[in-house]
C-alpha cells in the first residue's frame, strides 16, 4: 500500500509532477500533473471518504478523479459520476499500472462543464456586457466573481486585492449565483482555482475580440458568444502551463535551494505571470526558506492587472512570512526599460515578432540598439529579449526561456550565438516544433542557461514536429531524471547529451535526433576517410533564373504554340516546382529567354521589334512596370530578365531541384533545354559522364538523401532548403573515386535513374535499398 499510494511511485512510473494542493495545509494531498492532459489529485495519508471535498477539489484544479487508498483498495472519485466511486483492489493496479493509468486517463476527457470552461463563459459575458476591446472592467469584475465565492462581494476591499474600484452594474449580482452552479452541485474550491488554472483562466482575457453579441439571455445574462482574432501567425504566443512548469522545474534544479538566501525572478514579458507564479508555486513545493522578489513587466494593461492580482493572490495566501515581494509594471516596450544585472533568474516567453511585423520605429531600433553588430540581416524580436536577458545575470544566474527555432539554426544569428555562448554555459536546449502553442503554427525551442565558466555539454531535446510530442518528451525528460538515465531515443522524440556541440556545424545550434546524432558522428569518419564527398566538393548549386515578373515572362504551353515559329528562339522550357515530380520532367510553361551563348540576342528596342514584333506587342503591355520596379532595369532594358543566370546560356545536360523539397524534387534534363525559375541547377565542378547524372538522380530521389536533409537543412512545411546554403555538407558518394564506376552498386543505380526519369516510380524502393550501401549503419 505504501508504495502505491507515495507520489514517487507516481514520479517514476509516469513522469508526473507532483504539486502540493495547498502547502499551507498537512501536505498529504497532490495534483499529479502530466501536461495538461490525465492529470488526477491524489491523497497520500489515511484514508477517509470525504467525496464532497474530493469532488471539489478534482473540479477546481481542472481535473476529474481524486484517488485514496485504504490498505486494499485504490479508490477513484470522478466529479463526472458521483453515483458510482471506482474500487479497485491495489494488487491489482501494481500488477498492471498502465492499464490502470489508461483507464484512469479515459475518464479525463475535457467538457463544457470543466472549471476553465465554465469561467471563461462566465467572462466571456462580462465582456459582452462591459465591450471593452481592452477588457480591464471585465476583468476587474471577474475578479470580484472569484472573490465571492468564498466573501462577500459588496464588503470586498479592493486595496487588499489589488483590483480596480469600479462601479459594479447591476447583472453583477446573477453572475455571483452563476460562479457557484457547478454540475452535480459542487462547491467551487477558490483558493485551488486562483493556485492552479489561473494561466488558462487568464490567457482567455487577451484575446483581441472583433465582434461582441450584445443579446441577453431570459435570465438576465448576456450572451457568451463572441469572435475573437485567430492568427496562426500571431507573435504572441501564451506559454502551456506544461511548459511553463518543465521551464521553471528544470531552471530550479540549477540552484541549491538549501543555501540560497535569496532570488531575484524577472520576466520581462509577463503577460499573466504563468511563470512567475510557476516558480512561486515550486519553491513553496520545496519548502524553499529564503527571500523571493519577483518582478514583471508586460506592454498589456489587462496583463499587468491580472498579474497584479494573483501575485497579490499568491503571496497573501502563501506567504504572510513577508518572504515574497514582487513588483509587476506596465511598459512601452521592455527593450527600452533599463534591466538591472543581479537576477538570479530570468524566465521569459518573449514576443515572437519579425522584423517585417515590426511596423514601429521605435520598436526597431529597440531591437538594433540591445543586438548592435552581433546579428546579420532581419532579427526577430525575441533575439533581443534573448541577449538581453543574457546580459543581465549575476553570476551563477539562470535563463529559462521559450525561443524561436530559428535563433537555434540560422546563420543570421550566429554572431548572437557565439557571444551567448561566452556569457552562459548552456544546460538544456530543446526544439519541440510547431504544435506547441494554442491554434499558432510556430517553430518553437527552449533554451536554458547559467552564468557560470563550464566546459559541459548541454543536454538536448529534440522532438518530432507532431501534436501532443512535446508534453510526452517533457514527461519522459522527468522520468529519466528521476532514473539518473543519460539517454531516451524513441521513434518520436530524444533526449541525449551529444558527445560534441554544436552538432551539424561549428556555428549552428540546430538540435537533431539520437539516431541522427549517432549516423552524424559515424558518417563524418566516411568523409575523412574519403569514402564520401560533400555536396560542395562535387557540385556547385546555382539558383535558377529570376524573371522578375513572372506573369509578363513566363507563358503557357498553349500561348508558346501561338507565338510565330521566327520567335520560339527567344523562350525556353521552364522548371518550376510544377515541372518536377518523382524525377520525372514534365513541360508546364516557356519563359522569355533572349539569350545564347554570347549574351543578349537584342540589342535594344528597335531590333525587338523587328526582331520579335509578337513578342514585343505581348510584353510592351507590362512596359512600365518592368521598367520601374526591377533592380538593375530601367526603360532601356525593360524587356530583360531580372536575373538570367549567364550559365544557363548554354544548352547542356543538367541535373535541377526544386528550391524547397525532399528527395521527389529532382530530375535530369538531359537535352539542356529547359531553364530553372525559383529552383537549382547541381552543375558537376569535374566532368560528368552521362550515367554519373542518372546515378545522382537515383542517390537524390532516395529515402537515405530525405534522412540527410532532416539532419543538414532547414525544414519548412514543403520540405527543405535545397540550396547551395543548406546542403554543400551533405555527403554524398563520389564518383570521381577510383573504380566508382565499376561497381555493380553504380551500374544498377544509373539503371534505375533511367527508369525513374522515364515515369517508373516503383523503382524508388529498390533505389532506397542501395543507396543506404554508401552510409554507415542506416
Amino acid at each position: 500500500m505504501e508504495m502505491i499510494s507515495n507520489i514517487d511511485y507516481w514520479k517514476q512510473q509516469f513522469g508526473l509532477y507532483p504539486m502540493l494542493m495547498n502547502p499551507k495545509t498537512s501536505g498529504i494531498k497532490y495534483l499529479m500533473l502530466n501536461g495538461g492532459n490525465r492529470d488526477f489529485c491524489l491523497q497520500t495519508g489515511s484514508f477517509n471518504d470525504v467525496r464532497e471535498v474530493f469532488y471539489s477539489e478534482a473540479w477546481s484544479t481542472n481535473t476529474k478523479n481524486f484517488l485514496a487508498f485504504d490498505n486494499n483498495y485504490v479508490y477513484v472519485y470522478n466529479w463526472l459520476n458521483i453515483n458510482k466511486t471506482g474500487k479497485y483492489p491495489i494488487e491489482k493496479v501494481k500488477d498492471n499500472p498502465n492499464g490502470f493509468y489508461a483507464h484512469l486517463s479515459s475518464q479525463s476527457y475535457k467538457t463544457p462543464d470543466d472549471v476553465v470552461p465554465h469561467i471563461i463563459g462566465i467572462f466571456r459575458e462580462l465582456r459582452n456586457l462591459t465591450k471593452e476591446k481592452e477588457p480591464n472592467k471585465a476583468l476587474n469584475l471577474l475578479f470580484r466573481l472569484l472573490i465571492s465565492i468564498e466573501d462577500d462581494y459588496s464588503k470586498i476591499n479592493s486595496a487588499d486585492w489589488d483590483i480596480d474600484e469600479n462601479v459594479v452594474p447591476p447583472e453583477f449580482e446573477y453572475y455571483v449565483g452563476r460562479i457557484k452552479q457547478i454540475i452535480n452541485s459542487i462547491a467551487p474550491d477558490r483558493n485551488l482555482i486562483l493556485r492552479h488554472v489561473s494561466g488558462a483562466l487568464f490567457q482567455e482575457a487577451h484575446k483581441e475580440v472583433i465582434y461582441f453579441d450584445p443579446q441577453m439571455d431570459l435570465f438576465g445574462g448576456f450572451s457568451n458568444k463572441l469572435i475573437t482574432k485567430n492568427n496562426l501567425y500571431s507573435s504572441v504566443h501564451y506559454t502551456p502551463q506544461y511548459l511553463a512548469r518543465s521551464i521553471v522545474e528544470n531552471c530550479l534544479k540549477q540552484f541549491d535551494l538549501q543555501q540560497t538566501k535569496s532570488l531575484k525572478i524577472f520576466d520581462p514579458a509577463c503577460g499573466s505571470s504563468e511563470f512567475l507564479i510557476e516558480a512561486l508555486k515550486q519553491l513553496k513545493n520545496s519548502d524553499y526558506q529564503g527571500k523571493i522578489k519577483v518582478i514583471g513587466w508586460d506592454t498589456s494593461l489587462s496583463a499587468v492587472c491580472t498579474s497584479k492580482f494573483l501575485l497579490k493572490y499568491e503571496k497573501e495566501s502563501q506567504w504572510k512570512n513577508n518572504k515574497l515581494e514582487f513588483e509587476i509594471k506596465h511598459v512601452t516596450d521592455s527593450l527600452t526599460e533599463q534591466w538591472e544585472n543581479d537576477y538570479d533568474l530570468i524566465v521569459m516567453n518573449p514576443p515572437f515578432v519579425s522584423w517585417e511585423l515590426l511596423n514601429d520605429k521605435k520598436s526597431r531600433d529597440a531591437v538594433l540598439d540591445v543586438l548592435g553588430k552581433r546579428i546579420d540581416g532581419k532579427p526577430n524580436q525575441a533575439s533581443a529579449f534573448f541577449y538581453k536577458a543574457a546580459k543581465s545575470l549575476q553570476t551563477n544566474g539562470v535563463l529559462g526561456c521559450v525561443l524561436p527555432t530559428t535563433i537555434f539554426t540560422a546563420d543570421s544569428y550566429s554572431k548572437l550565438r557565439k557571444e551567448i555562448r561566452e556569457e552562459l554555459s548552456l544546460n538544456l536546449l530543446a526544439k519541440l516544433g510547431n504544435y506547441v502553442f494554442e491554434s499558432a503554427l510556430t517553430d518553437a525551442s527552449f533554451f536554458i542557461g547559467k552564468k557560470a565558466t563550464s566546459n559541459i555539454l548541454p543536454e538536448l531535446i529534440w522532438s518530432k514536429n507532431e501534436k501532443g510530442i512535446a508534453s510526452d518528451v517533457l514527461l519522459d525528460l522527468r522520468k529519466m531524471r528521476l532514473v539518473n538515465q543519460k539517454a531516451l531515443d524513441e521513434k518520436k522524440y530524444s533526449i541525449y547529451t551529444p558527445s560534441r556541440f554544436p552538432i551539424v556545424s561549428d556555428d549552428s545550434w540546430k538540435i537533431i535526433s539520437f539516431k541522427e546524432n549517432n549516423f552524424l558522428f559515424d558518417v563524418k569518419r566516411f568523409v575523412e576517410d574519403k569514402q564520401l564527398a560533400k555536396v560542395s566538393d562535387v557540385f556547385s548549386v546555382k539558383q535558377g533564373i529570376r524573371t522578375g515578373n513572372n506573369k509578363a515572362f513566363i507563358i503557357s504551353c498553349d500561348e508558346y504554340d501561338a507565338i510565330p515559329e521566327s520567335e520560339k528562339k527567344f523562350y525556353r522550357q521552364v522548371i518550376n516546382n510544377d515541372a518536377i515530380k518523382n524525377g520525372v520532367l514534365e513541360l508546364k510553361n516557356y519563359v522569355w529567354y533572349p539569350y545564347d551563348s554570347r549574351g543578349m540576342m537584342i540589342n535594344n528596342e528597335t531590333e525587338f521589334q523587328d526582331l520579335a514584333p509578337f513578342s514585343y506587342e505581348r510584353l510592351s503591355r507590362f512596359k512600365d512596370l518592368l521598367s520601374k520596379d526591377r533592380a538593375r532595369k530601367d526603360i532601356n532594358t525593360w524587356w530583360h530578365l531580372s536575373e538570367h543566370r549567364a550559365w544557363l546560356r548554354k544548352e547542356e545536360p543538367r541535373l535541377y531541384s526544386t528550391e524547397f523539397g525532399k528527395s521527389d524534387s529532382f530530375v535530369f534534363d538531359k537535352t539542356g533545354n529547359f531553364v530553372a525559375e525559383r529552383g537549382c541547377a547541381w552543375i558537376p565542378k569535374k566532368e560528368f559522364e552521362i550515367n554519373d547524372y542518372y546515378f545522382y538522380l537515383s542517390v537524390f530521389s532516395s529515402d537515405i538523401f530525405d534522412f540527410l536533409l532532416s539532419i543538414y537543412s532547414k525544414q519548412i512545411q514543403s520540405g527543405y532548403y535545397l540550396g547551395q546554403e543548406y546542403t554543400m555538407n551533405i555527403p554524398i558518394p563520389n564518383v570521381h573515386l577510383q573504380d566508382m564506376r565499376k561497381t555493380d552498386f553504380y551500374n544498377r543505380l544509373v539503371e534505375l535513374g533511367y527508369e525513374l526519369s522515364n515515369g517508373n516510380s516503383y523503382v524508388k524502393y529498390a533505389i532506397d535499398d542501395i543507396a543506404k550501401i554508401y552510409y554507415p549503419n542506416v
